[in-house]
């Protein structure tokens, strides 16, 4: 199911970005702790926005739990 899905997708990002902290902290080479760096960065967010479509499709399928929410 699509609810599924956002979670595992957040999952991942959440160990992907643990992977690259790990691997930022133990690198010795400056261009490659840019590049880490860099894909850090575009991790920036995705997490957050999977948690919002998550919230967004359980409000479509449970809108009266969106209502006892509010």
């Amino acid at each position: 199911t699509l609810f599924r899905s956002l979670v595992d997708a957040g999952c991942q990002v959440e160990q992907a970005q643990s992977v690259l902290e790990m691997w930022l902290e133990f690198t010795n080479d400056p261009e490659e702790a840019r590049r880490i760096g860099a894909i850090m960065t575009l991790l920036q967010g995705v997490y957050e926005a999977i948690d919002r479509a998550q919230q967004e499709v359980s409000d479509l399928k449970f809108p009266h739990l969106k209502e006892n929410r509010a």
